[in-house]
């Protein structure tokens, strides 16, 4: 039949769809052609399944959006040609420009299906060329096209395009009203031509069909559908649909439409931007005053992508929703938890993009707390963020980010990710029930405020119930997909390949509907090219001998959860689906299965594969399956659950202790020696020579050795950090299995309890360290002689433990011995010679020798500078014992500038909180308090108290010696019970932690004896002050001054009778 146009019933107009909430934007909608002049044609342009999701949709997403309808008689605009379509162009002007009568700056968006196109570049070119409308042209950011033809295609003219439409819609070869859409190929060339006059003021969204409408293939093809313009102007999107349903979504969850809606809220957050930069920057703000709403930037600091493919699930996402939002009026905590691999952070992430893009004025924080340590460096935001004190001294980043975000920064969502130990969570009364000392938490860190809200994700429940204070209505539980949602994920990634509904089934029901499992799955029929029946039938081909524990049901808290039969067999047919493809990209696996899963540095990997064009392929494999992540530093990271079963397929293949030997042999080689300019190094491999260590088989001969050459590595690097209770359990461990393999005489047995005792020594343990280190003198003495320098080395840290339990004359001689060897075989200014000068001078500041101390140490210190220069680590020590020496010499001035100098130096190469930068800070609380600033004194004490604790505990020797200093700094400034309190809980520690012979434990002992004197308590002062002179006696001799003066005390309290009396009741007591 033939078809004649209808004019009667269809008017023009502009309506308002959606009124907008304090509307910042203004969206128009401009239909295409109607050939069959449906009366409703503008609405039904946009709408499927009763649904028009400019209406019913968008506003949801845009809720600041004011949506118009524009409706017009598209046929005569098509008929009567060039002036049709200007007619309509103006009539949209006209109509538009009324509505934003006092909003003019407001930025304007057209989306136009279509003919609709046509219209819009025409009303823009006539906008242009006059006044009346350039508010319009100036206020426009950008067009989004549906399926609008703007330059030649193989139908060669526009006309014709739509010619084609209407054919198709009106299923008739030919009539007049084809020949009136030729006519004139609708002035498409002058149109072009003017609209690349001006089309550089605009952000373009075009989008083209891939679907044929009816039998006449595609409408608009890809080629003819973009204006060619870059990237960075125009983005170009093929959709799945032809061209009429191009335009139109009948659900919120539509991959078309969630594709659509994401690039229209870009598109208006993107105008916005713009607009209010405009706005800042212009001279005529007056005319936009007060559309801008003042407020504080936000921040999104979300570390990935959006997953374009992400499945929504209902009803997790709403509840999660509707327990977070909104946001700013009261303080939620919400956790989901879950089986790993259910999609928790993915869930996760999606929310974080829903909120940038529907609050934008929230801020987003992202942060990993698998351990205290990542959560740690999380806060390092506040970096990012230029959070003000950021950059003081002794700043602690945790404390810093919660204030800000409780007290100064408003709407915030925080995002922490992996929080997987419940301990993560304990508050302080669980934490000091805990006897280990091992946990710590993050509770205390966490902000909480009316105008923030936390989400956690974790494996554990237990850890949600912890963050959400018992409430369970805040936990959510993620578990596997459905049966739809599994579907829809299948379909959305196996794009180009369409499997039928009872192939998805069958995989999903495989796989159990795990996101992880299918995922992996479609990713390697992808990355191999296989259909769902290939892959099913390679999956069904596992044998059972391959799941073993993997294959159990997973378990309870506080063990590594057992992987479901899906995750393991889809991860094992993808690693020997790699094994044929990239032989090196499985080496790099065997090596990743041992180490610890985060921040593997890439220096690890390329020892396994050294040729580079080799490990960036391998590399490329392993990135593609998903089965490694690589961060912003280059390093790489894999999934707990990947890394069991990779041990479980080594297992297999009978390959897995042949591969963990290989991986220890590889760190081994590259973990260096920890002296102060490889600490880095040490500290990116420390963590994985400790994981590869649990998995060694035993072990003989050379190999053997080099895993004790590695865990002496790692011991030393504990040891130069001052993490010496870590250090001595391995440095025990060595030396055990040295005397077992070598005995007790054998080099490397030496070598280890000298080890030993250098950590004694650090732990105040000096009786044990001389016991050490008297075994190795005597077997060097035997057999290298007593003038090699190994045995003089031994000799003075013999010297150095005499000296620091008072026994100064035996310290002294020997170090004099050993000197003067050192002269006479080495020469004065031997390096042996020099240390053994460092060590005497240190025994005469014991002995208060102070000025032959001066004369060596300076001595020392110019050498020093000279070999090795101003701030290596041993200068920088003999700096320290100069510092001393001024102090002990009453030049408080030198003593304080030389010291503060040498506490910047050990900042800059050690570290703010190094044992050695605590120790120089020490001495300068002593200087403070000689000077009388006893506010500075106590502050510094308080924070080397601080330190110290965080890193060894607080009844470390190290704590413990900061804390006495500061008990003497709350008595001169008349806090004496303060400074009691203190005491008494030295003495407490001190006696438990070292015994009560210990040096400190008897100094502790004088002190509280002279406290309990000043506290009329007589009796218990004397009986403590019997005890410690009686113990001295027994450990440093009656005529040491440590023993005569408190017995000088003894009797001035008691008489000398009486006092003798005391001390031989004491002596019997003593065992």
């Amino acid at each position: 039949m033939f078809f004649q146009i209808n004019n009667d019933g269809l008017k023009t107009f502009l309506r308002t769809l959606v009124p907008g909430e304090k509307p910042n934007i203004d969206i128009v909608a401009i239909h295409g052609l109607n050939p069959k002049n449906k009366e409703n044609h503008a609405e039904k342009t946009w709408e499927s399944g009763g649904k028009l999701w400019l209406r019913d949709f968008l506003p949801k997403q845009l809720p600041q959006a004011r949506i118009f309808l524009y409706g017009y008689n598209s046929n005569v605009a098509i008929q009567s040609s060039a002036a049709g379509v200007r007619d309509q162009a103006r009539n949209l002007l006209s109509r538009l420009w009324l509505e934003r009568k006092g909003c003019e700056t407001r930025p304007i968006l057209f989306i136009a299906h279509s003919l609709g196109g046509i219209v819009v570049k025409e009303a823009l070119v006539q906008a242009k060329l006059g006044d009346i409308y350039s508010s319009i042209f100036i206020a426009t950011f950008g067009i989004v096209f549906f399926g609008t033809p703007h330059r030649g295609s193989s139908l060669a003219r526009i006309g014709d395009v739509f010619a084609k439409v209407a054919r198709a819609i009106l299923n008739t070869p030919s009539n007049t009203f084809l020949n009136a859409l030729k006519k004139d190929d609708l002035y498409a060339t002058e149109l072009s031509s003017n609209f690349q006059q001006i089309q550089e003021h605009y952000q373009y969204l075009n989008f083209y069909e891939t679907l044929p409408l009816k039998s006449f293939n595609l409408i608009v093809e890809g080629s003819s559908a973009v204006l060619g313009l870059p990237d960075t102007r125009e983005k170009k999107i093929a959709l799945n649909a032809n061209h009429e349903e191009i335009c139109r979504f009948a659900s919120e969850d539509d991959e078309n439409y969630r594709h659509v809606s994401a690039l229209l809220v870009d598109l208006v957050k993107r105008a916005m931007d713009s607009f209010e930069e405009q706005f800042f920057n212009s001279f005529h703000s007056t005319l936009v005053d007060g559309l801008v709403e003042e407020r504080k930037p936000s921040f999104f600091m979300v570390p990935y992508m959006r997953n374009e493919f992400f499945v929504n699930r209902e009803p997790i996402t709403q509840k999660l929703r509707d327990r977070i939002l909104p946001i700013g009026e009261s303080h939620s905590r919400v956790a989901l938890f879950g089986l790993g691999g259910a999609g928790k952070s993915q869930v996760a992430i999606e929310i974080a993009y829903q909120i940038h893009t529907e609050l934008p004025h929230v801020s987003v924080f992202w942060i990993h707390a698998n351990s205290i340590e990542r959560f740690r460096e999380g806060c390092h935001i506040v970096d990012e963020c230029n959070i003000p004190g950021r950059n003081e001294e002794n700043c602690d980043k945790m404390v810093l980010l919660k204030n800000w975000l409780e007290k100064e920064h408003k709407d915030w969502l925080m995002i922490i990710d992996n929080a997987d130990e419940a301990s993560l969570f304990s508050s302080k009364a669980e934490l000091s029930r805990d006897k280990t000392g091992t946990n710590q938490s993050i509770l205390e860190y966490l902000p909480e405020s009316p105008h923030g809200s936390i989400l956690i994700t974790t494996r554990n429940r237990a850890a949600g119930v912890k963050l959400t204070r018992n409430r369970l209505s805040e936990l959510i539980e993620v578990n596997t997909m459905t049966e739809d949602e599994s579907s829809r994920l299948i379909r959305s990634t196996l794009s180009d390949n369409i499997p039928t509904d009872e192939e998805i089934r069958e995989i999903s029901v495989l796989l159990d509907h795990l996101p992880l499992a299918l995922t992996q799955a479609t990713a390697f029929m992808q990355e191999n090219v296989l259909t769902i029946s290939e892959y099913i039938e390679l999956y069904k081909d596992s044998d059972e001998t391959q799941m073993d524990l993997l294959s159990e049901p997973f378990e309870t808290l506080g063990r590594d959860s057992q992987v479901p039969n899906a995750v393991a067999n889809t991860l094992i047919v993808s690693i020997n689906q790699i094994k044929k493809q990239d032989p090196k990209a499985v080496e790099i696996l065997s090596l990743v299965a041992f180490v610890d899963q985060h921040d593997i540095p890439k220096s690890l990997v390329q020892a396994k594969v050294k040729r580079a064009l080799d490990l960036t392929k391998a590399l490329g494999t392993l990135k593609a399956f998903s089965l490694i992540t690589a961060n912003e530093r280059g390093n790489f990271s894999l999934h707990r659950l990947v890394q069991l079963v990779l041990r479980k397929w080594l297992i297999i293949e009978d390959k897995f202790e042949d591969q963990a030997i290989q991986t220890m042999d590889i760190i081994a080689e590259l973990f260096p020696n920890a002296t102060c300019g490889q600490w880095t190094a040490c500290k990116a491999y420390f963590a994985h020579a400790q994981s590869v260590l649990t998995f060694l088989p035993g072990l003989h001969g050379k190999l053997f050795r080099r895993k004790l050459y590695l865990q002496e590595g790692i011991a030393y690097y504990l040891w130069s950090q001052g993490y010496y209770d870590e250090a001595e359990k391995i440095d025990i461990l060595v030396m055990e299995e040295n005397k077992r393999e070598f005995g007790m005489g054998h080099p490397e047995t030496l070598e280890s309890m000298i080890a030993l005792a250098s950590t004694f020594e650090k732990q105040a343990k000096w009786a044990e360290a001389t016991s050490l280190d008297q075994h190795v003198l005597e077997v060097r003495e035997r057999t290298l002689g007593p003038t090699h320098d190994l045995t003089l080395t031994i000799k003075l840290h013999i010297a150095e433990n005499h000296s620091n339990q008072g026994q100064y004359e035996e310290a002294e001689r020997l170090t004099s011995e050993v000197l003067a060897t050192s002269k006479s075989v080495f020469g004065p200014e031997h390096a042996n010679t020099i240390d053994a000068m460092t060590s005497l001078g240190t025994i005469y500041v014991d002995m208060c020798k102070v000025d032959e101390a001066e004369d060596l140490t300076t001595h020392v210190w110019e050498w020093r500078k000279r070999v090795h220069g101003d701030e290596h680590d041993t200068t920088l020590d003999v700096a320290t014992t100069l510092g001393i020496i001024y102090h002990n010499q009453d030049r408080f001035q030198e003593a304080e500038r030389l010291t503060l100098q040498t506490i910047e130096a050990k900042e800059r190469q050690l570290g703010l909180k190094h044992p050695s930068t605590l120790t120089s800070k020490g001495n300068l609380i002593n200087i403070y308090q000689s000077m009388d600033k006893w506010d500075d004194a106590e502050e510094l004490a308080l924070s080397v108290i601080k330190d110290h604790s965080e890193r060894v505990g607080p009844t470390h020797f190290d704590t413990m010696i900061e804390k006495q200093k500061l008990a003497s700094i709350y008595f001169n400034r008349g806090l004496v019970e303060e400074g009691d309190r203190l005491d008494d809980e030295l003495l407490r520690d001190s006696i438990d932690n070292f015994g009560r012979d210990h040096p400190f434990a008897l100094g502790c002992m004088d002190r509280t004896a002279e406290t309990r004197k000043r506290q009329k308590k007589d009796v218990e002062a004397a009986r403590l002050l019997a005890e410690l002179v009686s113990r001295r006696e027994r450990t440093l001799g009656p005529y040491h001054n440590d023993t005569l003066i408190p017995f000088k005390t003894l009797c001035d309290w008691c008489g000398k009778d009486e006092a003798i009396e005391m001390l031989l009741e004491a002596e019997k007591e003593l065992p």
